[in-house]
């Protein structure tokens, strides 16, 4: 029998942030993806404990949805 797939986490640099505003619009993005749990958000980071159906891709479109980018090297 093999085990469930299990959460992971993700952590993300970002740019284009740069003050309070761009920390609360990426941490909104990201709390708007099924199966994130944002554990941290600052100036150019966040970390997000994902579902394990939940993919760096979708976190990363989260984030261009709000307007920043997101480094490619983890």
């Amino acid at each position: 029998m093999s085990a469930p797939p299990r959460s992971h986490t993700e952590e993300l640099t970002i740019d284009g942030m740069s003050c309070d505003h761009c920390v609360a619009a990426v941490r909104n993005a990201l709390e708007s993806v099924p199966g994130a749990d944002v554990r941290d958000v600052e100036v150019s980071r966040a970390v997000v404990d994902a579902a394990p159906d939940t993919t760096r891709a979708m976190l990363v479109a989260a984030v261009e949805r709000a307007g920043y980018g997101v480094a490619t090297a983890r």
